[in-house]
C-alpha cells in the first residue's frame, strides 16, 4: 500500500528537509510510523533534501507495508516456531540428552529460543524494510515569495 501526502517544507537542514503534512486519512497515516505527529492532525517528516527549499508545497509517497506481511512477520512466524520448537524437544531425545532435560523441558526451552529467534528475524525484517521502502518527494510547486506563498 501506498499513501500519497501533501505537505510543506518547514526547514532543510543539511541534507535533510522537514515537511509539514495534514494527511488526509489519519487512520492510515498513524499506522506508518514514519512521521512524527505535532498535534492539531498534523505530522513532520524528514526526508532527503535535494533542491527543495523551505516554503515548498511537496506531494510525498509513503510506502506502508501490507497487513498480511505484518500479520506473518509478527504471529505466524513465531507461533509456528514455538509449536515447531515443542515438537523438536520433546521428540529428539539426542537433544533431550544434550540438554541434560526431559522432554517437557526441553520442549518448552527449545519452544521458547525458536521463538525469540522468529522474533528477533522480524525486527530485522521490518528494520530492512524501512530501509528499502523511505518516503520520497513525487513533486514540488515552489513557493512564490519568502513567506513560502502564505499570508
Amino acid at each position: 500500500m501506498i499513501l500519497h501526502e501533501h505537505g510543506r517544507v518547514e526547514s532543510v537542514d543539511g541534507t535533510g528537509a522537514r515537511i509539514r503534512l495534514l494527511p488526509a486519512r489519519p487512520e492510515a497515516c498513524a499506522r506508518c510510523r514514519a512521521c512524527r505527529p505535532v498535534g492539531q492532525g498534523a505530522s513532520l517528516l524528514q526526508v532527503e533534501a535535494g533542491d527543495l527549499r523551505p516554503g515548498d508545497h511537496v506531494t510525498v509517497e509513503v510506502p506502508l507495508p501490507g497487513p498480511w506481511r505484518a500479520i506473518g512477520l509478527v504471529l505466524a512466524l513465531p507461533l509456528a516456531a514455538m509449536v515447531g520448537g515443542a515438537v523438536l524437544g520433546a521428540e529428539s531425545l539426542s537433544l533431550q540428552t544434550w540438554l541434560d532435560l526431559g522432554a517437557d523441558a526441553a520442549a518448552a526451552l527449545t519452544a521458547l529460543v525458536l521463538s525469540a529467534s522468529a522474533l528477533a528475524a522480524t525486527t530485522v525484517c521490518e528494520r530492512r524494510f524501512r530501509r528499502r521502502h523511505r518516503p520520497r518527494i513525487l513533486a514540488v510547486r515552489r513557493s512564490e515569495g519568502p513567506d513560502g506563498g502564505f499570508a
